[in-house]
């Protein structure tokens, strides 16, 4: 009973050692459990708050990037990928436009957003080039008073410069050129051409230049009138023109800068070819362009024979260097002198295109002061036909520019009293002698003035022919050449003017069709299937 009772005794206490031991366990358990879990906890809320704070970080940053690069212009920004390239400039703006030193101010006198978009973002990318230029947006709407402020119509882009107070305008129209005839006839507005670049840079160094000059062209030999692609790039360079019969006014206006005699078609007057001798010797400059010498010439010829000129009877050709589309001699690419003025701003594999040319033969000048210099000619292989049978091969000239240096004594004030009184004071002798001492170091460092005449001939009308310098566009630089015949005789005028770009749709002419259908329809689809066969053929083996 007893040792029942002992054993009942040693069992109860058993359990209670287990179970103290399972107690302290669990207590450990459920401590390390507690630790576990607000240890994880820490560490979750910790990376709660560094992705926030990267979150906060990176939507900060956006929004400063944002704000810079909404500050950058959008000249920088944008990139030019339209295909007529309306947002791209030329070297000649570029260069302008890094050289001028006076501020001038772009005045846009139109609603911007019922402008067209092309107009909006060439002037915001061209006001960009220097920070001398500032582009303004005045709505006529909003303040109709603009108006009449500027003198000018709605849709009209004001061109001022303050330190000289000249003014130009130039119309919306004149930028992006309608075709008038389509609105006409079919009742909505089509473009043809863009010519902002051109317009805007002849009107900013319009304003700061001060520079303007008349050019006389002669009439009543049946003259033709001068082709509308040379006038506007005359207005561009500012050039005033008008017309002159010698044989009325007697003499060659006392305010023309250039005389152009544009494509004659009968001979002058001695007494004409007189005014044109006294208008050269006086420093003057002529540009002669021939188109037909279906008439006799002989006073013509003795102008040009004077300053070392003689023109060929017959059509020039060039058997090296003729177009191959018209497989013909006689329309062909003449080379131009790169050292000449005529080139000047021209690269060196740009091509000169003209057709039913007459040819220059150098000739020893009248004097030996005058200076003759060929620009554009052919080559070695050129030749002249004569009759419409015989050529004479050789090299012929196209563009001579022939120069004179003419001194001009100035007559100097008579500083010596002659009938000085012999019973003058010593006083007044002394005067007189210090007088005269003063006047002969005066004529001492005087010099004699140097003006320059300048007479240019050209033989081909084809040089500023509008269908042939429109049909070509920028493939070619007939116009440039003339122009920089033009204004290479004024110091302080150079050629400036850029053609306008054309807007209409050039489509890919393909030649050899036939051939290039055969290969892509034929050939290469043949070649993919054999090819295909071959590859499926070995890995059916495999």
């Amino acid at each position: 009973m007893s040792l029942f009772s002992k054993n009942d005794k040693n069992t109860d206490k058993k359990p209670d050692r287990k179970a103290q031991k399972q107690a302290k366990e669990l207590q450990k358990l459920s401590e390390g459990g507690k630790s576990e879990g607000s240890k994880s906890m820490s560490i979750r809320s910790r990376n709660g708050l560094f992705s926030t704070t990267l979150i906060v970080l990176a939507v900060v940053i956006t929004l400063i990037f944002n704000l810079a690069v909404g500050q950058i212009p959008s000249g920088v920004m944008e990139f030019d990928l339209s295909t007529t390239k309306l947002y791209s400039f030329s070297d000649t703006s570029k260069d302008y436009l890094a050289d001028l030193d006076t501020d001038v101010q772009l005045i846009a006198v139109a609603t911007q957003d019922d402008t067209d978009t092309r107009i909006v973002k060439f002037l915001q990318k061209y006001a960009a080039l220097s920070d001398h230029v500032t582009l303004e947006w005045i709505d006529p709407v909003a303040y109709p008073s603009a108006l009449t402020t500027y003198d000018c119509d709605s849709n009209t882009l004001i061109v001022t410069c303050e330190e000289t107070d000249r003014t130009y305008q130039v119309s919306f129209d004149s930028i992006l050129v309608p075709d008038s005839y389509y609105y006409y006839y079919y009742g909505t507005t089509y473009y043809t051409s863009f010519d902002g670049e051109g317009q805007v840079l002849s009107a900013i160094d319009y304003v700061v230049s001060e520079s303007s000059y008349t050019v006389y062209c002669t009439e009543n030999h049946g003259e033709s009138d001068v082709g509308t692609n040379l006038s506007e790039l005359l207005d561009k360079n500012h050039f005033t023109a008008s017309t002159v019969s010698l044989l009325q006014t007697g003499s060659v206006p006392e305010d023309c800068d250039l005389l152009m005699i544009y494509v004659p078609t009968s001979d002058f007057s001695e007494e004409e070819i007189d005014m044109i001798y006294d208008y050269l010797n006086a420093g003057g400059k002529v540009e002669l362009i021939w188109g037909s010498t279906s008439f006799e010439h002989p006073n013509l010829d003795s102008l040009m024979a004077t300053y070392g000129m003689e023109l060929t009877t017959g059509y020039v050709g060039d058997t090296s260097r003729y177009y191959a589309a018209t497989q013909s001699y006689f329309t062909f690419f003449p080379e131009l002198t790169s050292s000449s003025d005529a080139a000047e701003g021209i690269s060196s594999d740009a091509l000169v295109l003209v057709t039913t040319s007459f040819g220059l033969n150098l000739i020893d000048p009248a004097r030996d002061t005058i200076s003759v210099d060929d620009f554009l000619g052919t080559t070695s292989s050129g030749g002249v036909m004569l009759d419409g049978e015989d050529t004479v091969s050789g090299q012929y000239y196209l563009g001579v520019t022939a120069t004179e240096e003419i001194e001009v004594e100035t007559e100097d004030e008579d500083t010596d009293d002659a009938d000085t009184d012999e019973a003058d004071t010593s006083a007044e002798a002394d005067e007189d002698a210090d007088t005269s001492a003063e006047s002969d170091e005066d004529e001492e460092e005087e010099e004699d003035n140097t003006i320059t005449a300048q007479f240019t001939v050209l033989t081909s009308e084809s040089l500023v022919n509008d269908d042939i310098t429109s049909n070509f566009g920028d493939s070619i630089v007939n116009l440039t050449v003339v122009m920089n015949t033009i204004t290479s005789g004024f110091e302080d005028v150079s050629n400036i003017s850029i053609d306008a770009k054309s807007l209409e749709t050039t489509y890919n002419t393909v030649t050899n069709a036939g051939l290039w259908s055969l290969l892509f329809l034929v050939v290469l689809p043949i070649a993919v299937l054999i090819f295909g066969f071959v590859r499926w053929f070995r890995r059916r083996k495999l």
